[in-house]
């Protein structure tokens, strides 16, 4: 104890060693454990959670892909769609022209025909009349 004495090491140093001892076993149980223990479940927890965030992102990811590619074949569908429609109703407009042509022409031809032999009547009739007009005109200025 002389060696201890010399490096002005006493009995209240044990006795505080004594107590910093039971205090550090007693915290150690009571406190450190605990919180170790909440702690390791804490990162146990957030590591799955952060496994199941980075699954869901490459989940999101994939059905965005999917999504893109179902939205691709819709579009190129409603297209060939579309233009079957437009090119059906293309041939219908130049059917409806073709039809409504035809009927003109058959119209103006009708017409004509009509027209010709009005014409020709009144011209045979204006023959026939010519010489009865001129037998009057005649016996006007004749006086008679």
């Amino acid at each position: 104890m002389d060696i201890f004495a010399q490096l002005g090491i006493n009995t209240t140093a044990g006795i505080q060693f004594v107590f910093f001892a039971i205090a550090l076993i007693f915290l150690s149980k009571v406190v450190f454990g605990p919180y170790a223990h909440a702690l390791e479940e804490r990162e146990r927890r957030t590591k799955g959670g952060e496994d199941l965030a980075l699954e869901y992102q490459n989940k999101s990811v994939e059905l965005q892909t999917e999504y893109e590619v179902k939205t691709r074949d819709l579009n190129s569908q409603m297209k060939s769609i579309i233009d079957a429609a437009k090119s059906q109703a293309t041939k219908d407009y130049e059917s409806a022209v073709s039809k409504a042509r035809a009927e003109a022409d058959k119209l103006v031809q009708d017409n004509r025909n009509t027209i010709t032999s009005a014409v020709a009547t009144a011209a045979g009739e204006l023959k026939s009349q010519t010489n009865s007009v001129a037998m009057a005109i005649t016996s006007k200025l004749l006086g008679k």
